[in-house]
């Protein structure tokens, strides 16, 4: 628990301490800063007794929340408001690993996988909405950020989609070999 506890800290203090040249692009910023300070709460969540409850049967008490967290954090005017109020961005520092990361866990981890697959599906639909917006906008979404950052932002966007993508198919077409249960080694033919 305190080994989890320690992982959490560090993760939100490299966030803390880098904010600056973190924050100083709309790519470091939303694509590196935010989910990493949601990570800090995955990396706690096994640590405390949460989410076992019925409350939270197949994980979907958890995963509403969460998803409230992100659709929260993916609008251009909290972006906006966290760069420029300090009560915003105290409040990502707090919200993005208690509100996303942590209920994320919790939630993911008692998901039926068909609910898991249609998530997936949602955030590279999401990705790829998202990426075309930012690259397509002929005027600045973020006002704390260049026309050209948002591009870089929205080609970040569809990069990561790619990359998901990629990495959730591939099991399927590359399975790993699973070991035979109950097979005996080759006798010898005399």
């Amino acid at each position: 628990m305190i080994t989890r506890a320690l992982g959490a800290a560090a993760l939100v203090l490299v966030a803390l301490v880098l904010r600056a040249p973190l924050e100083a692009l709309p790519l470091t910023h939303v694509l590196v800063q935010l989910p990493m300070l949601a990570l800090a709460g995955a990396v706690l969540a096994p640590a405390l007794a949460l989410g076992r409850g019925d409350w939270n049967r197949g994980g979907w008490a958890c995963l509403i929340v969460a998803g409230a967290g992100i659709a929260f954090w993916m609008l251009p005017r909290s972006i906006d408001a966290a760069l420029s109020d300090p009560l915003w961005e105290i409040g990502k520092f707090v919200s993005l690993p208690l509100l996303v990361g942590l209920p994320l866990h919790l939630g993911w981890a008692r998901a039926h996988p068909l609910l898991r697959g249609v998530l997936k599906a949602q955030v590279l639909s999401m990705l790829g909405v998202l990426a075309f917006l930012y690259t397509h906008a002929p005027v600045r979404l973020c006002n704390a950020y260049l026309v050209e950052d948002q591009h870089r932002l929205g080609l970040g966007f569809l990069a990561l989609a790619l990359a998901l993508a990629a990495s959730w198919v591939a099991p399927l077409i590359f399975p790993r070999a699973a070991p035979r249960a109950g097979l005996l080694p080759r006798e010898r033919i005399a």
